[in-house]
């Protein structure tokens, strides 16, 4: 709002137009408050009635000789009853009734009793209407819904059409008397209006702020929902969020370290491939590579839901889904089939897009799995069981453009397809190993005909990752503005109903049932404290001047009164203003600050300047009608400062909470990205819808296998005992997570975990890239494989099982991106990452393994490397012979990570398990419960409950 108050002192001086800037704010607020303001005017009418009606009492009991004037009293019942409809108009068409309505409403009532007071129906026993003059000009300013503009014209013509009448009939002093009195009244009511207008704005605009809070902090509660949901399937966050909620009131974060693992049975497993796809990688830009790959995925999740699937995970170009999961599904075999022809029949029409030879190859294995997420970091997703590897196998040996199947899933068909023998064994070793018979699904002659046609469903664009990112949601004025103005206004209601009275105020002492809250309240700085004082000061000089001219009997007891009541005045005010002035002393400044802070010392006060103020009155007359409209004025005023003290406690509360479950959010918003990237997203403009990708150079690439845990896992299967392995395979990776916390760490990215496999690199972020020493993180990147062969020594030391890890590191050019609309995924993708992946699955249990490249760079940082030899490497030695290898053997006294200087340090630290950010979803919306007990506003359901 606009308003102004006197530079260094504190004190408000009222303006003449006190609107907001803004047209539709103004609006809002003239609305808003006309609860407020009809109800003043009601009081006033009734304050009014009450007095003639006192009037007629005394005039009756007092004169009853007194000739009774039957026009005067007609005319005083009629305004009576004039007032009397006014209040029932007024409070019973409460919906009807505009602000503008409001206004002229409360110019009739002032003109009613003006009209009064000039035709000589308010003289009572003493024939001087100035009593009742001052109650007007009071209620036009503080109790009339008048604009401050209007009761200063009113107020002025009232004084002005009283005064001119006495020049005849009063001495002149006594004129300017009575005019001084009019003017000090019109003067404190020009204060008092404004000040009270503008606490009233500073709630509105408070008001705002805490709907527009509120608005936020649901946006942030769905949006972390939206988080869980991208990382968890809606049936397994419903169970973490349904145990939580049970046991909400003894729930210690620390104590779910608890992993969610389910076990289904009759599923369908399908792996997708897409062959040429390293050729495509080295033919597009990283930018088209990334959109290419989100439009196809988004089609594939489509096709997903379509046929009863559930999306898993990315793998580079690898797409794995299950049917039957969660809810059972009797032809989960049928539907990956289908799934399946449909991901081919879209691959080819890509394939004609691109005009690049490109194709799917499928393998679908049916049996049993488990699910869950596991670690610390990089949530996701995932299925283990010795199906899922056979399903990974069928695709591995298969053949582009048909769907590779087990014997298991011909039985589930029961038929539906025409088959022919696979011959997997001859293309794959685990399944000439395993001796598992597959088959291929022949072609399907009614999906031959539209291969070329785009499949009409997949023809809506597709989603980008953007609706987990503040940049991506509109800012709330632009698209909310009618949602928290729908809110005020039932906020306002509210807080104008007696509800909030009865739970939190006494309603006597119009202190708060709280203790602590009244404490607090106590403690409150009073902005218009200061303001007040001067008002009571200047009322304190215009009532002396209107002593000054009448003359007194004695006039040394009065000047010596009026010397020390204004003395004692410039102390009040010396005293309230010291902390403005840095030329007072320092102990007057603190005890101007305790003042301040210490509502019982404002009363003090107060109660001063009030008694200096009486105690210059010329009559000890206490008129009824001028005690009740201060009264009631008083009443309303402390009633609500206390409501709006709740308001700005309950606003202050809520971005605490904001704050706190935003935190969560960036929390699983790194856990899902690497920091860069999610900063990438958070800073991001709205208009900026472009995916994220990024080329690097310079990349490290390291995949680590936990060597003879796969059979590990089958053996405990087979023993019903998979859940167990999977609870030491937590372990296992949480402890790997754990390592991110080492500053010396910091240039390694964990990418994501396949099966028993760890997937980091290093080198990602993008000043990394601009470093003087460019291959520093590839260095950290082996200490960080090191550090993890220690790590699982350390964890299966008291366990029977012997675990090692095998190790391949590579490094050069990748292509980085996110895609997924629904399932937002960070992954990097290249020949780099292609030959990492293979020094790992050609490598030695226990070894590092790097190629000839790698060991070059190696071997400048102080590693000590041994030659393996040359060995054939898929997808290399076809068409570059037999690669050479090297084993890290040992690091001389140089250490990799000399000169870091840890920037990124506490960045990764403090990390949660994921149970432990659902649990704080789980608080954050017990809060809310709390607060709708307070507050019915309408909320926008959960994505959780839908």
């Amino acid at each position: 709002p606009a308003h102004t108050a006197s530079p260094g002192v504190g004190v408000y001086i009222p303006t003449l137009l006190h609107t907001f800037k803004s047209h539709d704010l103004e609006k809002l607020y003239q609305q808003h408050s006309s609860t407020q303001r009809r109800n003043s005017l009601a009081i006033t009418n009734v304050i009014d009635v009450v007095a003639k009606l006192h009037m007629l009492v005394l005039y009756l009991a007092l004169a009853p000789e007194a000739s009774t004037d039957t026009l005067r009293g007609c005319l005083t019942g009629m305004f009576m009853v004039l007032a009397t409809v006014l209040c029932v108009i007024v409070l019973t068409h409460k919906d009807s009734m505009s602000p503008q309505w409001l206004h002229y409403a409360g110019l009739a009532s002032w003109l009613s009793q003006t009209t009064q007071v000039l035709g000589g129906l308010v003289y009572g026993l003493e024939k001087d209407p100035s009593w009742y003059l001052l109650f007007t000009l009071f209620a036009t300013y503080t109790l009339l819904p008048l604009p401050l503009l209007w009761a200063i014209c009113a107020g002025t013509l009232s004084s002005m059409l009283n005064t001119l009448p006495t020049l005849y009939s009063h001495s002149l002093m006594q004129v300017f008397a009575k005019g001084l009195l009019y003017l000090g009244m019109n003067t404190a009511g020009l204060f008092i209006h404004y000040l009270t207008d503008h606490a009233q704005r500073q709630v509105f605009l408070e008001t705002r702020r805490c709907i527009e809070g509120r608005l936020k902090l649901e946006q942030e509660n769905q949006r972390q929902e939206r988080l869980v949901l991208s990382i968890l399937p809606r049936f397994v966050a419903l169970e973490m969020i349904a145990d939580m909620g049970a046991m909400e009131d003894d729930l210690n974060p620390q104590e779910f370290h608890k992993i969610y693992i389910h076990q289904y049975k009759d599923v369908s497993i399908l792996f997708a491939d897409i062959k040429g796809f390293t050729l495509l990688s080295m033919n597009l830009s990283a930018q088209d590579l990334v959109r290419t790959l989100n439009e196809l995925f988004g089609r594939f999740d489509r096709l997903a839901e379509e046929h009863h699937c559930l999306r898993i995970k990315i793998l580079g170009d690898c797409y794995y889904c299950v049917s039957g999961v969660p809810e059972p599904q009797r032809a989960h075999a049928r539907y990956c089939v289908e799934m399946g022809l449909a991901m081919i029949n879209t691959i080819r029409y890509v394939r004609k897009q691109l005009n690049f030879d490109m194709d799917m190859r499928i393998g679908i294995h049916s049996g049993s799995v488990l699910c869950g997420v596991l670690g610390l970091q990089k949530w996701q997703f995932d299925v283990w069981s010795w199906d899922v590897g056979i399903a990974n196998m069928l695709e591995a040996g298969g053949i582009p453009g048909r769907i590779h199947i087990s014997r298991a899933t011909l039985d589930c068909l029961e038929g539906t397809y025409k088959t022919e023998e696979g011959h997997g064994r001859d293309r794959n070793a685990f399944l000439r190993k395993y001796n598992i018979d597959t088959f291929l699904i022949c072609p399907q002659q009614d999906r031959d005909k539209v291969n070329h046609i785009e499949p009409p469903k997949v023809q809506k664009p597709i989603q980008t990752w953007t609706a987990f990112t503040n940049g991506s949601m509109p800012t709330l004025w632009q698209s909310n503005s009618r949602e928290i103005n729908k809110r005020i206004k039932h906020a306002i209601e509210l807080r104008s109903s007696e509800r909030m009275h009865r739970e939190h105020i006494t309603p006597l002492t119009l202190v708060f049932k709280d203790t602590n809250i009244e404490d607090k309240f106590s403690q409150m700085r009073d902005e218009m404290f200061n303001s007040n004082l001067v008002c009571s000061f200047i009322l304190l000089l215009f009532l002396m001047a209107a002593q000054a001219l009448i003359p007194a009997p004695r006039l040394f007891p009065a000047a010596l009164q009026f010397s020390v009541f204004l003395l004692a005045h410039v102390l009040l005010l010396l005293v309230a203003l010291a902390e403005e002035f840095k030329w007072t002393p320092s102990s007057l400044q603190h005890f101007c600050c305790w003042i301040h802070e210490n509502n019982s010392a404002r009363n003090l006060f107060t109660l001063i300047a009030i008694f200096i103020n009486f105690g210059l009155a010329s009559t000890d007359m206490v008129r009824v009608d001028d005690v009740l409209s201060r009264c009631i004025f008083s009443i309303q005023w402390e009633a609500t400062a206390r409501l709006d003290f709740l308001w700005r406690l309950q606003a202050q509360q809520e971005v605490a909470d904001m704050r706190e479950l935003r935190e969560h959010n960036e929390c699983l918003l790194y856990n899902i990205l690497p920091v860069h990237v999610a900063q990438h997203f958070l800073d991001r403009s709205k208009h900026d819808e472009d995916l994220y990708s990024q080329s690097y150079d310079e990349v490290g690439v390291m995949f680590a296998s936990i060597a003879g845990f796969d059979e590990y896992f089958e053996e405990k299967e087979i023993k019903h005992e998979g859940v167990e392995c999977l609870r030491l395979l937590n372990e296992i990776i949480a402890g790997f997570d754990e390592l991110f916390e080492e500053p010396y760490f910091h240039h390694v990215e964990k990418i994501k975990t396949i099966g028993s496999c760890y997937m980091a690199a290093s080198g990602l972020a993008p000043d990394k890239q601009k470093s003087m020493d460019e291959w520093n993180h590839l260095s950290e990147l082996v200490l960080f494989a090191l550090a993890m062969q220690e790590t699982l020594k350390e964890i299966i030391r008291n366990s029977t099982q012997r675990f090692q890890l095998r190790v391949g590191i590579a490094h050069g050019p990748v292509v980085a991106g996110v895609i997924g609309a629904t399932k937002p995924q960070y992954d990097i993708w290249g020949s780099t990452v292609n030959l990492a992946s293979r020094m790992d699955s050609t490598g030695v249990s226990g070894r590092i393994q790097v190629p000839e490249a790698t060991r070059r760079i190696l071997t400048d940082w102080g590693f000590i490397l041994e030659l393996r030899g040359e060995i054939f490497v898929k997808g290399v030695s076809e068409h570059q012979g037999k690669v050479r290898t090297y084993f890290i053997r040992t690091v001389r006294g140089k250490m990799a990570n000399d000169g870091t200087d840890g920037r990124l340090a506490g960045q990764t630290g403090g990390r949660m398990t994921l149970a432990e950010v659902v649990f704080s979803l789980v608080q954050a919306r017990h809060k809310e419960k709390m607060r709708e007990g307070n507050r019915r506003f309408n909320r926008t359901p959960s994505r959780l409950q839908r």
